[in-house]
């Protein structure tokens, strides 16, 4: 059952002071299979802006949500420049681990999903859509910063709720702006291929133990437009955006466990398809390196769709906070 999560002016307060968004002063650049995504982002957003929208506040009767993620691997949490070995013995370091969600919703007794009001914060989310960052900027994480972020705060109508549902990724009528005018947290060029291809919905960077370089980076592909500075008018012809949906979670005492250990399942960290960047850029070459991947998040690779809605999916789990 979900119980109210107050958020106080002194919790919220030293929530912002904590927190900062990513900037966009790199230059974005077209997303194609042999990207090896070099690109940095290490300064932090100046905007000081922490003005919340008081739409979302303004319902008295609304439920205060914390909805908590964590990442996992061999059941630890993950750490920049930790090497560490999954329970498939695969042994990984981490230089980048971010990803975004959007339309996010908590699922009440009827199996109804009832949408979740995000607070727009000026740093982490902006309208439906939010950044989780388990990168601290440290070691091989030099793609990122400092800043971190775990949870998505928002508002639901008072009720109980036995479950929580999201995308993985950022919505088709976000992921094809442009990222030097962007709001934050869609302001980060790290996380941006091109107008054309949009954003990157998770970045997972990984080092093998041999120091070869293995990339997880989700988003949509087959996306047409006259240019690669054109966004598309139309959806991309694979949208690779999973429905991850969770039963049976209590937002007040679980996480939502990305489990890279289940992420990984079926991946062949040593191997790569030649003439081609190194682990999945979710490119229509990549198959052998996607598809297992793919599976695991309840995702078809042949046409970047949810099969039988991601009922499937086996990379988020709930855990106790």
């Amino acid at each position: 059952m979900l119980m109210n999560r107050v958020l106080g002016p002194v919790a919220l307060a030293a929530l912002l002071a904590a927190c900062g968004g990513k900037d966009s002063g790199e230059t974005a650049h077209q997303h194609t299979d042999a990207d090896t995504d070099t690109d940095t982002d290490t300064d932090t957003d100046t905007d000081t802006d922490t003005d919340t929208d008081t739409d979302t506040d303004t319902d008295t009767d609304a439920m205060e949500v914390a909805l908590k993620f964590a990442s996992t691997i061999g059941g630890v949490p993950v750490a920049c420049d930790t090497f560490a070995t999954t329970r498939g013995s695969k042994t990984v370091a981490i230089n980048d681990f971010r990803f975004y969600v959007s339309s996010v919703a908590l699922i009440d007794g009827a199996g109804a999903e009832v949408p979740l009001t995000l607070v727009q914060d000026g740093l982490w989310q902006v309208e439906g859509t939010a950044l989780l960052d388990f990168e601290d900027g440290t070691g091989g994480c030099s793609s990122g910063n400092a800043n971190l972020n775990d949870t998505v705060y928002g508002t639901v109508p008072p009720g109980t709720y036995t479950g929580v549902v999201f995308d993985l990724g950022v919505p088709f009528d976000l992921n094809h702006a442009d990222v030097t005018v962007a709001p934050s947290p869609l302001n980060v060029s790290s996380l941006f291929w091109s107008w054309q291809s949009g954003y990157k919905f998770a970045r997972i960077d990984l080092e093998n133990d041999s120091g070869a370089g293995w990339y997880f980076h989700l988003g949509s592909t087959g996306c047409a437009s006259d240019a690669s500075t054109t966004p598309p008018e139309d959806v991309c012809a694979f949208p690779n955006r999973p429905r991850i949906r969770v039963e049976g979670f209590d937002v007040a005492s679980q996480a939502l466990e990305l489990d890279l250990d289940r992420l990984l399942a079926g991946a062949d960290l040593g191997s790569d398809t030649p003439e081609s960047a190194p682990g999945c850029m979710s490119g229509v070459t990549d198959a052998a390196e996607c598809g297992p991947l793919f599976t695991n998040l309840g995702m078809d690779f042949e046409t970047g769709d949810c099969v039988d809605g991601c009922v499937g999916q086996s990379v988020f789990v709930g855990v106790s906070q």
